[in-house]
């Protein structure tokens, strides 16, 4: 009896497989996104740096004549006006020290919540394909900036309505905010009210000003939820893992100015379980610029892990998970690896790169690469999103 009791407990801990999702039907509820949502702190806002704390902000604007006895407004630009929010706080925590440090048996896993308005998409909507042209050597081989691509690129564009697509987005970052053109851009997932987790390097850490900007739902340059429907980063938080960073602890929670997980849903998360190594049950979402120049969404499922290294200190653990079939490129970084279970969609680790690994091989004169997309996981990474909900949610 203990014995069918656990296996039925390790029977609902487990992710559904692709046969149980395939049977799943959307639900369409064709409802209609919240108000809140029309009012956000972050729509068409614009930010003043380095000004007095006295400004007449009246003294900076001037009234211009146009034709048709039509007026505009300038505004004087001489404290350095932004489009949007720049980032307020970096912070770089010691695993266990200001995160609980993660025990066994494991924390339990941060709960999904599923806006009742929205669709519940199981099958997204495919676009069609829209691919930029290949990088390649002289000798015809293709070049890979960012991870890795087996065989034919599968991953497929679509349109991020409903849950849970349209909690994932695209982060642009702009190093120079007073430039209207990002210095990178990348993928970020909602995992709770305000917060989102992406990769750590997506983060400019230290950059002052520096800015982010969090689009849900991303499709053609606006967000699916409406137009104006955009958040900026407050705050970044990550490990402090000292130098060289360790590629396990590449992930880092952001806060944004406006609660649009609220309006939205978001993501649960687990921590990673090995059990699960070899089941082919993920799904990657990103924005690749190889896949419609970054202008759409793109996903592969039937995504397996097929090893879990750890990266242990004496305060916690993380995890680099390596795929050979999930394909990744420039764009994809900080993409949810998920999957559903019966209670909702849980990330378990977000995309990072590629990493070529070498050994002996006693039967040649030369070592074996194994080539692997890898992507951050493990107990510290569900730990910080445990204490984003807990200290910015």
């Amino acid at each position: 009896m203990a014995q069918k009791a656990k296996l039925d407990s390790r029977k609902a801990s487990s992710p559904l497989t692709p046969e149980q999702v395939f049977r799943l039907d959307n639900v369409m509820k064709h409802g209609t996104p919240p108000k809140a949502l029309q009012s956000l702190k972050s729509s068409n806002s614009f930010t003043f740096v380095d000004a007095p704390g006295d400004l007449k902000l009246e003294k900076l604007i001037h009234k211009v004549s146009l034709k048709d006895g039509m007026a505009a407004y300038q505004i004087e630009n001489k404290y350095g006006l932004l489009r949007g929010l720049p980032i307020q706080e970096y912070i770089r925590q010691r695993p266990g020290v200001q995160v609980e440090s993660p025990t066994l048996p494991l924390p339990p896993p941060a709960p999904p919540f599923y806006a009742e308005w929205a669709d519940r998409i199981y099958h997204p909507k495919l676009s069609p394909r829209i691919t930029r042209t290949i990088m390649r050597r002289k000798d015809g081989s293709r070049l890979y900036p960012h991870g890795y691509i087996w065989g034919t690129d599968v991953r497929q564009a679509f349109f991020p309505s409903g849950y849970p697509w349209q909690c994932i987005g695209k982060l642009d970052v702009y190093t120079d905010p007073s430039s209207f053109v990002p210095s990178g851009f990348g993928t970020g997932t909602l995992v709770g009210p305000n917060t989102v987790i992406t990769a750590s390097h997506m983060v400019p850490w230290g950059a002052n000003p520096a800015m982010i900007q969090f689009t849900p739902g991303y499709f053609n340059g606006v967000s699916v939820a409406g137009a104006g429907v955009t958040s900026y980063v407050e705050a970044s938080s990550s490990y402090d893992t000292n130098s060289p960073p360790a590629p396990a602890f590449d992930f880092a929670v952001l806060k944004l100015q406006d609660r649009l997980g609220d309006s939205l849903g978001w993501l649960g998360a687990r921590s990673y379980d090995d059990n699960w190594n070899d089941l082919n049950v993920w799904t990657l979402v990103g924005y690749p610029g190889l896949i419609a120049n970054a202008e759409q969404p793109s996903f592969q499922g039937g995504i397996s892990f097929h090893d879990d290294d750890e990266d242990s200190n004496d305060f916690g653990d993380a995890m680099e998970l390596e795929t050979q079939d999930g394909d990744s490129s420039p764009g994809d970084s900080g993409g949810p690896y998920f999957a559903e279970w019966a209670d909702g969609p849980y990330v378990v680790g977000v995309d990072v790169g590629g990493e070529a690994e070498f050994s002996l091989n006693p039967f040649t004169p030369w070592p074996f690469e194994d080539d692997n997309n890898v992507a951050s996981a493990g107990p510290a990474f569900l730990q910080l999103i445990n204490w984003a909900r807990a200290n910015w949610d």
